[in-house]
């Protein structure tokens, strides 16, 4: 610790009140959960809309293309972001100087994933993928221009305005991707959608925050924040290719029918979770961070909320795991039902996912981003090397061997993450066993129900399925009053807040762990 109070120039002082922090986290929280669900909502629905419009072909032609885009995302920020939310010590000539490397590296991803569409087309065999990737990388140019006043507002806790422009841009780029779909334009409804986003994401930051960029100065004194963001770029970019290897080989050894029933299966199952988790995390790394002198506080706060996290998701997946031919059917279609084999597998991994994704949490909170990096591409390895093995099988043996790798890695991830913290490693381990008990009951209540019910329509089966198991689980919780707590302590911390780094920990809520 040091007496020397860090520089911050005006303007960039954190969004911290001289008292009652707890509120101010807990509104941020309310925004943040706001802002999350509802492009959630909208995204659900013009998911239903565009999966009647388009066909399986379409969609996989798309996720080839973003096959690509989504390891290139990792680069787009440079972990710069986080820098800028996370640093003591800040001035307007830092962030002036991260302004202009990002907008330089939006455009060199931008032409990178231009030419890109060659090689991607002559790899699939798809030759329209050519000019696709031209179009994808146009939407690089301006999220580069906008890295820096999403980090600002981060910064403030003005999860208000964020979760206003995450919304406002959603909601019409979806309107965009619609229109384009009626039109009959194909796939080209899914890059419209892409476009817009950006387009109209960039739009509302530049009006939502007054600062403008001057000429290009400052970099020296950025050495620093350039060295956190490397770290944290490297675990994400490794944890986001293997991530995507699973799409890639898919693509490669089979056909664009083939990925685009995995993608959406695995879309539809985790974009809801995704929206549980994002505002949890948040809050927990600042929270976390804060704790680091207090290790047994430090220790209870991260067993308590993954605890009540595991509550509140182990249940859900279970019931998306029983109804999954329903799920498939109302949200997407009959023409999707052959992915609902792939939906199963895959709720396995996001099950055992909702707790091990917590390790980076205390990667990033500890300040062990090296130990983070080494163990993301470790972990890449060995899920790519599983989804090699997997693909003779077809889709469904590349989402066991991605179910498998979850499992088997699970307690090595927490092994390493736990190093060094006040966590241990059966920490993680006896936060699921309450969350696991209950999850099994409502396992075999949904599967009650849908043995009773399986002559009612496909809504109406869906229907029943979730309020089975909803109304167990709520019973469950009721009658166990160790349950009640777990849940009550994890809406605890969400309230209290810390005086001291309550930001948000990035912009995708947080690093994933495995």
């Amino acid at each position: 610790m040091t007496d020397v109070q860090p520089k911050v120039d005006e303007g960039l002082e954190r969004g911290l009140p001289s008292g009652g922090v707890g509120r101010t986290v807990t509104r941020g929280m309310s925004w943040s959960f706001l802002g999350v669900w509802s492009s959630y909502a909208i995204q659900l629905g013009t998911t239903m809309i565009l999966a009647r419009l388009l066909t399986p072909d379409q969609f996989g032609l798309m996720a080839m293309a973003l096959t690509l885009t989504v390891v290139v995302n990792q680069f787009r920020n440079l972990g710069l972001s986080q820098a800028v939310v996370q640093s003591e010590s800040l001035t307007w000539s830092q962030v002036n100087a991260l302004f202009w490397i990002n907008a330089v590296v939006g455009v060199v991803l931008g032409v990178a994933v231009g030419l890109s569409g060659f090689g991607l087309a002559a790899f699939y065999g798809e030759p329209d993928l050519v000019w696709v990737c031209v179009a994808l990388g146009g939407g690089y140019v301006f999220s580069g221009l906008a890295v820096q006043h999403g980090a600002l507002l981060n910064r403030r806790l003005q999860f208000r305005t964020l979760a206003i422009r995450n919304t406002t841009a959603g909601l019409l780029s979806c309107v965009a991707a619609v229109i384009a779909a009626f039109a009959g334009l194909g796939v080209w409804a899914l890059v419209i959608q892409n476009l817009t986003a950006v387009l109209f994401g960039t739009l509302v930051l530049w009006l939502a925050v007054p600062w403008r960029p001057s000429r290009p100065r400052g970099f020296r004194d950025s050495f620093s924040l350039l060295k956190f963001g490397s770290n944290v770029t490297i675990a994400n970019l490794f944890s986001t290719f293997s991530r995507q290897a699973d799409n890639v080989i898919i693509g490669r050894f089979m056909d664009a029918g083939a990925l685009g029933l995995y993608t959406k299966a695995y879309s539809l199952l985790t974009l809801p979770l995704r929206q549980l988790k994002t505002p949890i995390s948040a809050v927990m790394v600042p929270t976390l961070s804060a704790l680091q002198d207090e290790p047994e506080r430090y220790r209870s706060t991260y067993r308590k909320t993954v605890s009540g996290l595991a509550h509140l998701g182990m249940p859900f997946v279970v019931i998306l795991a029983v109804s999954a031919l329903e799920v498939i059917e109302v949200f997407l279609g009959h023409q999707w039902t052959a992915a609902a084999p792939v939906f199963q597998i895959l709720a396995i991994a996001s099950f055992v996912q909702l707790v091990s994704t917590t390790a980076g949490w205390l990667w990033v909170s500890s300040g062990h981003t090296t130990s983070y990096a080494r163990w993301s591409i470790a972990a890449s390895v060995v899920t790519i090397a599983s989804f090699i093995l997997g693909v003779r099988w077809g889709i469904e043996g590349v989402a066991i061997a991605y179910a498998i790798g979850q499992v088997v890695m699970f307690v090595p991830a927490f092994a390493v993450a736990t190093h060094g913290t006040p966590v241990k490693v059966a920490d993680p381990l006896l936060a699921m066993v309450r969350p696991v008990v209950i999850s099994t009951i409502v396992l075999g209540a949904v599967i009650g129900m849908r043995a009773l019910a399986a002559d009612l329509p496909p809504i109406s089966l869906l229907t029943a399925e979730v309020a089975t198991g909803l109304a167990v689980w709520a019973g469950a919780v009721f009658a166990w009053p160790s349950a009640r707590r777990e849940i009550s302590e994890l809406l605890t911390v969400v309230r209290r807040g810390r005086k001291s780094r309550a930001v948000p920990a990035g912009e995708e809520g947080g690093p994933d762990g495995a």
